[in-house]
C-alpha cells in the first residue's frame, strides 16, 4: 500500500457490473475559456494509473476533434493572441509559463515562491499573485488574523502574498498588504481588486472592491458582504454579491458598476449549486459580457441554466434540459459544458459535442417525485431504484450544504448503491438552493423544518416505491453528516443502518476549529458560544446521542478543516462507548473534498468502505 494509504477494509467483486474502478476510466472538462480562432479551450483531466492512481490535467482545444496543446500538466489556461498562459508546477510550487501557439516550447516567465493566480492586462502585461517566501515545512507559525488555515491549502501564508505586474520580462511589485486581494480584473482605467478591507472585514467575510490605478488604491463599492466572479466590458463591470441579508442562505445578485453606482441586474440561485462527485477542476459560470448582453448560469429547480440578462434588467433562458456547469463566448458562437443525471459534462457549440466518456458509465435515469408538507410547500425529489421488482432496501441521502441542491448532475455514488441493490432516495428540502429566497433559508432553524420535510418525504417515497420500510439506511457528508447525526438520534428506531460522513455533531467546538466556525455559526444559528451558546448546544446531535441506536459507519478525512476531525473523533468515540455498533473510517492527507477530488485510490477505498457498511447492515 502506498504512503498515506488508508485504514479500512476492502472486499472483492459483489456489485452489478458497474463497480468503484469506473471512476479511474473517467475524464473530465473543466477550465473552459476562449481559445485562438474561437476555439474553446479547456483542461482535459485523466486519472492515471500507478501506486497511487493521480489526476493529470492537460490543456486541449476542439475543433471538431480533440487536439492536445500540452502533455506536461498545466492548470489556469488563458489565451491572449498568440500565447497560452498557464500555471505549471516546478517542485513544490506553481510558476507562470507562455507558449506561443505558433510555435516553439514553453517559457517560463517567473521565478517565485509560487504563483497563487493571475490576469492578463492591456499590452502584453500580467499581474499575479504570489508568495514572498517559502514556507519553512515543520516551522512554527504566528497568526493574527482570521482564518489562518482553509479545507484543501492547510495554513494560510498570512503576511506572505503580494501583488506583483510582469511588464517587457520585468517585475515590479504593485501591492503589498494583509488581507491579499482574491479577484482582480484589469478595465483601461486600472486594475480591479477584490479584497477585504483590513482584517476584521476578512473574518466576518466582507469583500471590498478596489480600483489600483498608477500606484493608487481607491475604494469603489462593498464591504458589506462578498464579492466575487468580476467581469469588465465597454458597459461597466459586472459582479457577483450579497450583503448577508438573510444570512447563510442569502442568494447572489448579480451587479452592474457604472459612474460609481451598482445597480442588480438578476437575482436568484446564481452559478451552479448542484452536487456531483464526477467533476475536477474550475468551471467558470459567469458573469461574461457579449454584445447582446451579460451571460450567468443559475440554479433553478434542480438544473443550471444559462441566462443572457440586459442591461435593463430583461433576462433571457438559454438552456432547458441539463445543466450548464461552465460556458464561454467566443466568435464562432456559444460553448457549454453540460451535465445532467446520466452524463458528466460534456462540450457542445456549434463545433460539435465532445463526449470525453462516451460508452464509459451506463448510468440511470432517476424517477421524479415530490411531497406536498402539510404547511403546502412542496418538497422534489427523486427516487434511483435497483434492477428487480422489490421491495427494495433504500437509502435516504442528504446533501450537503445545507445551501445547495440536488438536480440534473451526475452522483456515482449514488448509482453505486444501485447497482448493488439498493434504491437510494435523495430530495431538496428547505434550506437547498433553486427555489427561491425563503424556501433555502434555515437561520436558526436546522433541525426544524429540513427535518420535516426530510421525514416526510422519505414516508412519502415509501407509500408510493416498492422499498422495505424495515431496511431504510440513511447518509450524507457535511450538512448531510450532520442530518444524519440528528436524524438517528432523533429516530432512535426508523433506521437500520447509517453513514455519517465528514460531519458536525457539537457546534461549540466546530466553532473555533472550522475553517469557517465562527463566520457560519452565527450566520446560521445566529448564536456564539459566549452569546446564547444554550442554542448552539440545543442544535448539536451530540447532545442526544444517547438515544442512536443506528449501526453508524463514521468516515472522516485528517485533514478536513471544513468539518474538523474532532467531529468524526466525538461521534464516533461516544456511539462506541455507548454500545451502539459502529466503526470509523479515517482517512489522511485529505480534506473536505475527498469524495470529489481526493486522491482516486482513497476515493474508491471510501466508496468500498460505504458499500461494505450497507452490505453488512442493511
Amino acid at each position: 500500500m502506498p504512503p498515506g494509504g488508508l485504514c479500512g477494509r476492502m472486499t472483492g467483486q459483489y456489485y452489478d457490473g458497474m463497480e468503484p474502478e469506473t471512476l479511474l476510466k473517467l475524464r473530465f472538462l473543466s477550465d473552459l475559456t476562449p481559445g485562438p480562432e474561437g476555439l474553446p479551450l479547456f483542461l482535459l483531466t485523466e486519472i492515471q494509473e500507478g501506486d497511487p492512481p493521480r489526476y493529470r490535467s492537460r490543456i486541449a482545444l476542439f475543433d471538431g476533434a480533440l487536439r492536445l496543446l500540452t502533455q506536461e500538466e498545466a492548470r489556469r489556461p488563458r489565451y491572449r493572441a498568440p500565447f497560452l498562459y498557464f500555471l505549471r508546477r516546478v517542485g513544490e510550487r506553481e510558476e507562470l509559463f507562455r507558449l506561443d501557439l505558433r510555435g516553439g516550447e514553453a517559457e517560463r516567465l517567473t521565478e517565485t515562491a509560487g504563483v497563487l493566480d493571475y490576469a492578463l492586462g492591456p499590452g502584453g502585461g500580467v499581474a499575479f499573485l504570489a508568495l514572498k517566501e517559502a514556507p519553512r515545512p515543520g516551522g512554527p507559525r504566528r497568526f493574527q488574523g482570521w482564518p489562518f488555515k482553509f479545507d484543501g491549502r492547510g495554513l494560510l501564508p498570512e503576511g506572505n502574498v503580494a501583488l506583483y505586474a510582469l511588464e517587457e520580462g520585468k517585475v515590479r511589485l504593485l501591492l503589498d498588504r494583509y488581507p491579499p486581494p482574491k479577484e482582480m480584473v484589469y478595465a483601461p482605467e486600472g486594475l480591479y481588486l477584490v479584497m477585504p478591507e483590513d482584517a476584521r472585514a476578512q473574518a466576518e467575510g466582507r469583500d471590498t472592491l478596489f480600483l489600483l490605478r498608477e500606484g493608487r488604491l481607491e475604494k469603489v463599492y462593498g464591504g458589506v458582504g462578498p464579492i466575487f466572479a468580476l467581469e469588465w466590458s465597454p458597459e461597466g463591470l459586472f459582479f457577483l454579491g450579497h450583503a448577508f441579508e438573510r444570512g447563510g442562505g442569502t442568494e447572489a445578485r448579480l451587479y452592474h458598476l457604472r459612474g460609481g453606482e451598482a445597480r442588480v441586474l438578476l437575482e436568484g440561485s446564481l452559478q451552479n449549486s448542484l452536487n456531483s462527485d464526477l467533476r475536477y477542476g474550475q468551471h467558470p459560470q459567469g458573469p461574461r459580457w457579449g454584445e447582446d448582453g451579460v451571460y450567468v448560469v443559475r440554479t433553478e429547480a434542480g438544473r443550471a441554466r444559462l441566462y443572457r440578462v440586459g442591461l435593463d434588467g430583461k433576462a433571457e433562458a438559454l438552456t432547458e434540459e441539463g445543466s450548464v456547469l461552465a460556458f464561454a463566448l467566443t466568435e464562432r458562437g456559444l460553448f457549454l459544458l453540460k451535465e445532467d443525471f446520466t452524463h458528466p459534462a460534456r462540450l457542445e457549440g456549434p463545433l460539435g459535442t465532445f463526449d470525453p466518456n462516451a460508452g464509459v458509465l451506463d448510468l440511470a435515469e432517476p424517477l421524479y417525485t415530490e411531497w406536498t408538507s402539510p404547511e403546502g410547500h412542496k418538497v422534489p425529489g427523486w427516487v434511483l431504484l435497483p434492477e428487480g421488482e422489490g421491495p427494495h432496501p433504500v437509502i435516504l441521502y442528504i446533501h450537503g450544504g445545507p445551501h445547495t441542491a440536488f438536480g440534473a448532475a451526475p452522483m456515482l455514488e449514488l448509482q453505486l448503491f444501485r447497482r448493488a441493490g439498493y434504491a437510494v432516495a435523495f430530495s431538496n428540502p428547505r434550506g437547498s438552493t433553486g427555489y427561491g429566497q425563503d424556501f433555502a433559508l434555515l437561520e436558526g432553524e436546522w433541525g426544524e423544518r429540513d427535518e420535516r420535510d426530510l421525514m416526510g418525504f422519505l414516508d412519502h417515497v415509501l407509500a408510493h416505491f416498492p422499498l422495505d420500510p424495515k431496511r431504510v439506511g440513511v447518509a450524507g457528508g457535511s450538512y448531510g453528516g450532520y442530518m444524519t447525526n440528528w436524524l438517528t438520534a432523533r429516530y432512535p428506531e426508523r433506521f437500520k443502518a447509517a453513514v455519517t460522513d465528514r460531519s458536525i455533531c457539537n457546534w461549540l467546538s466546530f466553532f473555533g476549529a472550522s475553517d469557517i466556525g465562527p463566520r457560519f455559526t452565527y450566520l446560521e444559528l445566529k448564536a456564539k458560544p459566549w452569546e446564547r451558546s444554550e442554542v448552539l448546544w440545543e442544535k448539536s446531535p451530540l447532545r442526544l446521542v444517547h438515544r442512536v441506536r443506528t449501526p453508524t459507519l463514521v468516515v472522516h478525512s485528517e485533514e478536513d478543516h471544513r468539518c474538523p476531525i474532532d467531529q468524526g473523533e466525538t461521534w464516533y468515540t461516544a456511539l462506541f462507548h455507548l454500545g451502539v455498533k459502529t466503526a470509523f473510517f479515517r482517512v489522511p492527507e485529505e480534506g473536505h473534498e475527498l469524495s470529489r477530488s481526493g486522491r482516486p485510490d482513497r476515493r474508491l477505498a471510501r466508496l468500498r468502505a460505504y458499500l461494505d457498511w450497507w452490505r453488512e447492515n442493511l
